[in-house]
């Protein structure tokens, strides 16, 4: 069985050359890497950042009275709060006690929505 070598045309097999495409291809994947985690950082890390940071405000802002939608749909009124966890009524008797890292979404009380909006106006 002989195996036969085959080169592409105009190739000398000079050593010089390799090297210097060696150390070419060395900085060049470098710069790839560096461009890539840009690009990550870019694209995934600061808006993940920014909806954290967006999400913490939302919940230290919150207070007694708000109303508040958690992850899985559950509507309630903000009762009572404490260190990790809130406590919410959702209908006239049912009260319920989830953590913070389950709110979706605070709607702020009807009347300071109204009185937001009649500032508005007058401005």
């Amino acid at each position: 069985m002989n195996i036969i070598y085959s080169a592409p045309p105009g190739a000398t097999g000079s050593a010089p050359s390799a090297t210097t495409t060696a150390t070419g291809s060395g900085w060049s994947f470098i710069i790839l890497l560096a461009m890539l985690f840009a690009m990550f950082y870019f694209l995934i890390i600061l808006p993940q950042r920014r909806r954290e940071k967006q999400f913490k405000e939302m919940v230290s802002n919150m207070k007694r009275g708000d109303t508040v939608i958690t992850v899985g749909g559950i509507v309630g009124k903000v009762i009572d709060i404490k260190k990790d966890t809130i406590k919410i009524k959702t209908s006239m008797t049912t009260e319920l006690e989830v953590t913070k890292r389950a709110i979706a979404t605070v709607l702020k009380e009807k009347e300071e929505s109204k009185e937001q909006q009649e500032e508005k106006d007058k401005e």
